[in-house]
């Protein structure tokens, strides 16, 4: 009843079909793990960012369809994850499933372990990813070896990306996203 009412309401706001509200809400929420009671919650995150960005509410909405589950799993939050895709829509004004497929990419490749524990002869670790991101200082695993939030590596990484070299972005970018996706 709670995800109907606010699926309504966001109908309504955001000048989209119910069927499409009810679908954008339950993919961010199913995708973060969070309660129909915090659809209206969630309805009211894309409204405000949309009215703040250069972004709309569907476009939000379809962006973050793309990519959830994903970036949850990647210890990432929605209102991170939000503030990404309407950063990179509002930025590039590709369309929306074209941004969301696009971080999932970077998360896909940030989160790939190749040949676990497994390291070059000279001590390199295997992840292109990793290998680029040590490169400038940025670890992509902690102290046990595991691998740390994908928005903290993220964090970490928009610090000292002015600090780069044309050449190291340009390696950054083509190992997180790939070379179609950078």
């Amino acid at each position: 009843m709670q995800l109907t009412k606010a699926a309504a309401e966001s109908a309504r706001v955001a000048g989209i079909s119910a069927s499409q509200a009810v679908d954008y809400l339950t993919t961010a929420l199913n995708g973060f793990g969070m309660k129909a009671s915090q659809a209206l919650e969630v309805s009211d995150k894309f409204a405000a960012l949309a009215a703040s960005s250069a972004t709309s509410y569907d476009e939000l909405a379809t962006a973050l369809s793309k990519v959830a589950s994903q970036a949850s799993l990647a210890g990432m939050s929605m209102d991170y994850t939000l503030a990404l895709l309407a950063k990179g829509v509002e930025t590039t004004r590709e369309s929306a499933e074209s941004i969301g497929t696009a971080l999932k990419t970077v998360i896909a490749r940030m989160r790939e372990i190749t040949d676990y524990g497994a390291t070059l002869e000279d001590g390199t670790d295997v992840n292109n990813v990793e290998t680029q991101l040590k490169a400038v200082g940025i670890s992509l695993r902690d102290n046990a070896g595991e691998l740390r939030s994908t928005q903290d590596v993220l964090n970490d990484l928009g610090l000292k990306w002015d600090s780069l070299s044309k050449n190291q972005q340009a390696a950054l970018a083509k190992a997180l996203a790939g070379t179609r996706q950078q």
